[in-house]
């Protein structure tokens, strides 16, 4: 019999194991998949944006709860993160935003550097080893698909959410969770392109752009993100996107929710009408089409005039002031309607998870099964798009691997 169980081999419940053995506990960490870390491996475009300089701040965490997670925050700060991994060997590199980034900008690195620690204290590694079932017997049992059991004093479920299905994800853990008498808020994917039903947006399949999109949130402020913008055919995409998705899609059950996007941040609808005249004003014989050459693209000007209903050869010279002002305010305020999110397939994380009020902050054990610890995605904790989300993993992890429950 083990000391400890870790069900899942990803972010959270690798650390979670290196925790407990380095403590002295006899660990084994099971993996369904055949791979450790396997979203690891594909975050940040293979290359592991594995925690921001900005991951201590709290207000990049959401959930029904979202000061749950300040206390594992609060114990393992972004400097034990850094100080964690430069001790592995990782050396790394900040980018925009804050994210920071391995050096050898391959997600493959944090993985082995992780796995040759678990080895290294003393963990014991089942892949391929789907756990399907958990009893408490005195001691915890768990079983997996081919007939294996696994005995342990304790258990940490760590085994994710439901984001990146085609990467083996399921909520077999949180299903095993509710089983022992634990809640589910609603799963709803995050991080997350949105779709939308303005049906002409086809036409602009492709169009890539820096904006600044924003929305109202269900207590009147106005939430906005500047960073690229991808329209596609289902609706949009983009840095922009799936960093306020994770705001956003809670809201969408309420009905579909209009975005507002500047195509010139930080600029105003009178700073864009000036602009407008002085171009309008040196050629002024000039179509509306040609005015904007060099200033937006042309794939986006012309469709996007033509839906507004206007007159792309029409000569500059020709337009009102009514009219320019009027153009004006739509281009730092077009309004794109979104109905929902994209399925899980295409999110990053889940929105949701097991409950935080059944879960002790300071320990990450339940309330309501001694023994039983959760760490990372599962728990209803999500966070902004950028590193955010791994810091909880990696601090959540160590919590529940620090054993101190009952």
């Amino acid at each position: 019999m083990r000391d400890t169980i870790v069900v899942g081999g990803g972010a959270a419940g690798m650390m979670a194991a290196i925790v407990a053995a380095e403590a002295g506990e006899r660990v084994v960490l099971l993996e369904g998949s055949g791979k450790l870390g396997r979203k690891i491996l594909i975050s940040g475009n293979g290359r592991c944006n594995l925690t921001n300089m900005g991951a201590d701040d709290l207000r990049h965490y959401h959930g029904t709860h979202p000061h749950f997670a300040r206390t594992a925050l609060d114990q393992f700060h972004l400097e034990d993160t850094l100080s964690f991994f430069g001790d592995l060997g990782l050396e790394f590199r900040e980018e925009k935003r804050r994210r920071l980034f391995p050096m050898s900008d391959q997600a493959q690195s944090v993985v082995d550097l992780l796995e040759d620690k678990m080895r290294g204290c003393g963990v014991e590694i089942e892949t391929a080893t789907k756990i399907i079932k958990m009893e408490r017997d005195g001691c915890f049992v768990v079983w997996a698909t081919d007939g294996r059991r696994f005995e342990g004093e304790r258990v940490i479920l760590a085994s994710g959410g439901m984001s990146l299905a085609r990467l083996g994800a399921d909520r077999t853990g949180m299903d095993m969770a509710v089983a022992s008498g634990h809640r589910l808020t609603p799963l709803e994917p995050g991080l997350v392109p949105l779709i939308s039903p303005e049906k002409y947006l086809a036409r602009l399949q492709g169009v890539k752009l820096r904006a600044e999109v924003s929305f109202a949130s269900a207590g009147g402020r106005r939430i906005s993100d500047t960073d690229d913008l991808l329209i596609a055919k289902y609706g949009v995409s983009g840095f922009t996107i799936l960093n306020l998705s994770a705001r956003l899609v809670p809201q969408l059950r309420g009905g579909p929710v209009e975005l507002r996007v500047n195509l010139f941040p930080n600029q105003s609808p009178e700073a864009i009408s000036e602009k407008l005249q002085q171009r309008w004003q040196r050629h002024p014989h000039r179509t509306l089409a040609l005015s904007f050459a060099g200033l937006l693209s042309a794939k986006l000007v012309r469709p996007l005039l033509r839906h507004w209903g206007y007159d792309l050869e029409r000569p500059v010279g020709k337009i009102d002031k009514k009219t320019r002002w009027h153009l004006a305010q739509q281009l730092t305020s077009w309004p794109i309607s979104v109905s929902g999110p994209r399925p899980f397939d295409y999110a990053e994380v889940t929105i949701g998870g097991i409950n935080t009020a059944d879960i002790n902050p300071d320990t990450m054990e339940s309330h309501l099964v001694p023994g039983l610890y959760f760490a990372g995605e599962m728990v209803d904790i999500h966070a902004d798009l950028g590193g955010f989300n791994f810091q909880w993993a990696w601090a959540s992890g160590v919590m529940a691997g620090r054993r101190r429950g009952s």
